[in-house]
């Protein structure tokens, strides 16, 4: 099976080139390769930002990841992902992540009302499906084989959202039992996992930087496969240092979705012949917790 980064670097390729490629397959974002086409950015801290992005992120295409308004219980490890993009068709459907049921979403529209404050009702009470393999943190690995089919069963929701202050009150049956999940702000933890990426990638401890990755990143990848590739060469096993160069700032859309950016710096090689690369690292609030998303 060939790697999904084998074909990353064109040495005879320009700068431009490779950001046209780059950008083609999802990569690099267009705002990226904007800003180093005007800055023009060396080739070769192109080539090496992009063997981080591929090899390390697995970015598997040029889709949007599949972020949600995301809503954490820390005292019952259950969590509520909410669509509250008001431009889209499936604007108030969701899925809950709860302890021993594993995760369950509608199968039919979800009813919403606005109230006042930012508050957005939520109610449903029909067929729904369930996954009860799903795990509180999205899991460590890639299921082996073909998942069986999520199993329809009764589902009701009732309660409140508010995307803005990260707080949601709502109770969830599935089967007639009755759960409740209640978030009062946002999850902490972003810097510190900005700390496990960095000192992950500075000592090559591929196994945790698979534990820390947004599920969507590890693009179907076994934990296995994953520390095999990435520690078997190539500029990702060059890294001499990574710190960041700024603070962590947290960020929401009106749509609920949290992001953290933090500035970081990477450095390939030592001595003369070292190469200096600046990025910004996001997270988002995914399965749960801060996870690693994508560099920018």
């Amino acid at each position: 099976m060939q790697h999904p980064y084998s074909c990353v670097v064109l040495p005879r390729a320009g700068a431009a080139e490779l950001l046209d490629v780059a950008t083609r397959r999802g990569w690099v974002d267009a705002r990226t390769a904007r800003v180093a086409r005007t800055a023009g950015v060396p080739l070769v801290v192109l080539v090496v930002l992009v063997w981080l992005v591929v090899s390390v992120l697995r970015a598997g295409g040029a889709s949007q990841p599949p972020v949600f308004a995301e809503f954490v219980d820390p005292a019952s490890s259950s969590y509520l992902d909410v669509q509250l993009d008001s431009s889209t068709n499936s604007y108030g459907s969701f899925s809950a992540l709860l302890p021993g049921q594993g995760r369950v979403w509608p199968k039919g529209r979800v009813q919403t009302q606005q109230r006042d404050g930012g508050v957005l009702e939520l109610r449903y009470d029909g067929p729904g499906y369930q996954d009860p393999n799903a795990q509180p943190g999205g899991g460590d690995d890639a299921p082996v084989g073909q998942p069986p089919p999520p199993q329809v069963v009764p589902v009701r929701l009732v309660g409140q959202v508010d995307a803005a202050r990260h707080v949601a009150s709502v109770d969830v049956w599935v089967n007639g039992e009755r759960h409740r999940i209640a978030s009062r702000g946002q999850v902490s933890g972003a810097e510190g996992v900005v700390e496990d990426f960095l000192t992950a990638v500075r000592t090559g401890n591929w196994n945790k930087l698979y534990a820390i990755e947004s599920p969507y990143m590890r693009n179907g990848s076994k934990r296995a496969t994953f520390v095999t590739d990435l520690s078997s060469g190539g500029a990702v096993t060059t890294i001499s240092d990574a710190r960041t160069t700024g603070a962590t700032v947290t960020t929401t859309t009106d749509a609920g979705v949290s992001y953290a950016r933090t500035p970081i710096r990477l450095t390939y090689g030592d001595g003369a012949g070292a190469t200096e690369v600046e990025a910004t690292l996001v997270l988002a609030v995914d399965s749960g917790s801060w996870k690693v998303l994508g560099i920018e």
